[in-house]
C-alpha cells in the first residue's frame, strides 16, 4: 500500500499496453463504454505475419492492389499476399489509449513522420478530400512532451493516461471508453502473383511487336485518346509500348514479382519507344527463332555454339531487320548459356535446346489444329508433319514424349502406336489455380494415371504436388500390383 503523498504503485509488468495506459492493476474491476462515435466509427483489421510487421517496423510499404472486380491482393516490394476477409460470430471491441492515437511516427532513421501535418497546410491538399482534423500545437510538440492535443507518441499516450487519470463512472471505477467495434478482420497468404492481366495487356496491338511491316501497318500518329482502339487494342500511351511504373501500378503483383517476369519474357524494352516494355507476339518470336537457326548456319555456327554478338548483329542487318532485344530474348527461351573462354569479353554461346525448339513447334501446330481439338488427329501422321517442320539437325527430338503437357495420346482401335489418336490439351490454357485447374481436368476425362497426369500439375508458393493430390484427388488401386488411377475427389 503506498504511503500518503506518493503516486500509486506502477502497473506490474508483463500486462501490456492496455493495462498500463489505463493505469490498471492486476485484477482490477472496470466498467466498459462505448464512446459517442462508437456507430460511426469504422475500422478494418488486418492480420499481420511477422514477415508483414517486420516491412512496417523497417519503414517499408504495404499497397493493396485490385480492380473493383478483382479480388484484392497486398503487395510488399518483393511478394504477393491473397487477402480474405474472416467472419467472426463475437463482437470485438477496440480501444485506444485515453488521450487518442499518435499521431506521430518514428521512422527506422530517427526521423519522426507527423501523421497529420498535411492539414497544417491546406494548399498542399487535394480540394476534393475530406479535411483532416486539426489539434492544437503547443511549444511541447516539438518535442515529444506532453500537450494539450492528442499524444504524438505511445509512450506519451501512456504517461499522459498515468498522470492525468482515466475517468470515473458514478459507481468509483474506471470507465474504459471502446471507440469502435469489429465484425470481422482481413487475413493474408502467400500466392503467386498474378501476372495474366499484364501479359494480356502486353499481347494487345499496339504494344505486341509483330516485326517492321506490322509496325508500319499499325502506325498511329500521335495524340490518339486512350482507350481500346478499332482493333480492340490497348491505347494506354500515345506511343508503342506501357512504362514499367504503369505495369507495376496496374498488376496485382510485387514490384520485385512484375520486375523478374517481364526481364524473363515475352517481353523487352523498346528503345525506339522511350524504352517502354513491349510484348512479343507469339508467331512473330517463332518466326526469329527458324531465323536464328538458318542464321547461326549460314555463318558456319554449330547450333551447340552459337555466338550472341554475331548472330544478333546479323539478324539486326537482315531486311527486315530482327531487334536485338529481339534476338536475345528467343536465345535465353530455346538455349543454354555455355562456357566460352574463346568468346571476347562481354560475349556468350549459347546451345540451341532441340527439346525446347520442337516442343514449341509441336505447340503451335496442335493450337490451330481442329482435328487435334477433336481428337480426329493420328499420332503417325502427326508425328511425320511435326518432323518435317522442324530443322534436320534438331528433329530428333520430336518424339511422343515431347507431347506430354500439349496433348493426350488415347489408344486407337488397332492398338498400334501410328494410329493412337492426338488430343491437344495444353497446360499453359488451364488456370493456374490448382482448384479449377484440377476442375478442368477431371472434365475433360474422369480418371487419369500418374504418367498423364504428372504433366498439368506443378506446386505452387502455398500447396506442393503432393498436398495437392490429396486435397482434389482420389486414388484407386484395386491390387497392389495394378496401376493407381486418380479420379475427382
Amino acid at each position: 500500500r503506498s504511503e500518503p503523498g506518493e503516486m500509486d504503485e506502477d502497473p506490474p509488468q508483463g500486462l501490456g499496453w492496455f493495462a498500463e495506459a489505463h493505469n490498471l492493476q492486476e485484477g482490477e474491476k472496470a466498467n466498459v463504454v462505448l464512446g459517442e462515435d462508437f456507430h460511426t466509427n469504422e475500422v478494418e483489421l488486418l492480420n499481420l505475419n511477422d514477415e508483414l510487421l517486420k516491412v512496417i517496423e523497417d519503414g517499408g510499404e504495404l499497397t493493396f492492389k485490385g480492380g473493383p472486380d478483382d479480388e484484392a491482393v497486398l503487395c510488399t516490394d518483393r511478394t504477393t499476399y491473397s487477402v480474405t476477409r474472416v467472419e467472426t460470430s463475437n463482437t470485438l471491441l477496440l480501444f485506444q489509449p485515453p488521450g487518442g492515437l499518435p499521431t506521430k511516427v518514428r521512422l527506422p532513421d530517427g526521423t519522426v513522420d507527423d501523421i497529420d501535418a498535411d492539414a497544417d497546410n491546406p494548399d498542399d491538399r487535394d480540394p476534393t478530400l475530406t479535411p483532416l482534423p486539426k489539434r492544437r500545437k503547443t511549444d511541447d510538440d516539438a518535442t515529444g512532451a506532453d500537450g494539450d492535443g492528442p499524444p504524438s507518441t505511445p509512450a506519451e499516450a501512456i504517461n499522459r493516461a498515468m498522470k492525468d487519470g482515466v475517468p470515473l463512472g458514478e459507481d468509483g471505477l474506471k470507465d474504459i471508453v471502446s471507440f469502435a467495434q469489429a465484425s470481422s478482420h482481413l487475413e493474408v497468404v502467400k500466392c503467386e502473383p498474378r501476372l495474366g492481366p499484364m501479359w494480356e495487356r502486353l499481347r494487345q496491338r499496339p504494344h505486341a511487336y509483330a516485326g517492321p511491316e506490322r509496325e508500319a501497318e499499325t502506325d498511329a500518329p500521335d495524340g490518339d485518346a486512350p482507350g481500346a482502339d478499332a482493333d480492340g487494342g490497348d491505347r494506354t500511351r500515345d506511343a508503342r509500348g506501357i512504362e514499367e511504373e504503369d505495369l507495376v501500378e496496374n498488376t496485382q503483383a510485387s514490384r520485385a514479382e512484375i520486375v523478374d517476369a517481364l526481364a524473363k519474357g515475352p517481353a523487352f524494352r523498346d528503345p525506339t519507344n522511350g524504352d517502354r516494355w513491349r510484348g512479343i507476339e507469339e508467331t512473330y518470336a517463332d518466326h526469329v527463332l527458324d531465323m536464328l537457326v538458318v542464321t547461326a548456319q549460314a555463318r558456319g555456327m554449330s547450333l551447340d555454339a552459337v555466338d550472341e554478338a554475331a548472330v544478333t548483329a546479323a539478324m539486326a542487318a537482315d531486311d527486315p531487320p530482327v531487334p536485338a532485344p529481339v534476338t536475345r530474348f528467343v536465345l535465353r527461351e530455346y538455349a543454354e548459356a555455355q562456357d566460352s573462354p574463346g568468346v571476347a569479353a562481354g560475349g556468350e554461346v549459347w546451345r540451341i535446346d532441340a527439346k525446347k525448339v520442337c516442343r514449341a513447334k509441336a505447340s503451335r501446330m496442335l493450337e490451330g489444329s481442329k482435328a487435334a481439338a477433336a481428337g480426329r488427329l493420328r499420332l503417325g501422321e502427326f508425328l511425320a508433319e511435326w518432323s518435317g517442320r522442324c530443322n534436320e539437325e534438331l528433329r530428333s527430338a520430336c518424339t511422343r514424349d515431347l507431347l506430354k503437357g500439349l496433348a493426350l495420346i488415347e489408344k486407337g482401335a488397332s492398338g498400334r502406336d501410328e494410329d493412337a489418336v492426338v488430343r491437344v490439351f495444353r497446360d499453359v490454357d488451364l488456370p493456374k489455380h490448382p482448384r479449377e485447374r484440377f476442375r478442368a481436368i477431371f472434365a475433360l476425362k474422369p480418371r487419369w494415371q500418374m504418367d498423364e497426369l504428372e504433366a498439368y500439375i506443378a506446386a505452387t508458393s502455398d500447396e506442393t504436388v503432393e498436398a495437392q493430390l490429396l486435397k482434389y484427388t482420389r486414388v484407386s488401386q484395386p491390387t497392389t500390383d495394378a496401376v493407381p488411377v486418380y479420379s475427382k475427389r
